[in-house]
């Protein structure tokens, strides 16, 4: 007979000599690797508005610039209610997330008109398919960062 001692070992936290828990597939939640995703394309979609925006556009060629910041209130927003903490880490985190993030929105929106003018950009040698590698590769790494200051932050209390 079972009882409630017998946990199994695959569901089982064991904590290292540091206390210290290491991460499972369940701490990653579905927003985050959702952002990471999203993260990875717009990384991409950004390098090529950045190269656009340095070569042959400006800022502002897609879509009209007040548009841009449309974007990054919006995110500033969603960020800020959807956020689990209140007070002023709320406000930080919502303020970190909408430059970030509003920021790549704009470099992908210049990038995706650039692509539509010039797919030849991304087709030729299908360095796309690269750029895009690297980009989900760097949004994972990126995730996985945050994800280990998020931990050893709330260990540390």
């Amino acid at each position: 007979m079972s009882g409630p001692d017998d946990e199994d070992a695959s569901t089982a936290e064991v904590a290292d000599d540091d206390g210290f828990v290491p991460a499972t597939v369940e701490d990653a939640s579905g927003y985050g690797l959702s952002l990471t995703l999203i993260g990875g394309v717009l990384l991409a979609l950004a390098y090529y508005g950045y190269l656009a925006v340095t070569g042959p556009q400006t800022l502002g060629q897609a879509i009209p610039e007040p548009f841009y910041l449309l974007v990054f209130a919006l995110l500033f927003v969603l960020e800020l209610f959807q956020s689990r903490e209140r007070g002023a880490m709320a406000v930080v985190r919502a303020i970190v997330l909408a430059i970030f993030y509003g920021g790549l929105t704009a470099f992908a929106i210049e990038g995706g008109y650039y692509l539509w003018n010039t797919p030849e950009a991304a087709l030729d040698g299908f360095v796309g398919v690269t750029v895009l590698a690297v980009s989900l590769i760097v949004a994972a790494l990126a995730y996985f960062c945050y994800l280990s200051v998020i931990e050893s932050s709330t260990t540390d209390r």
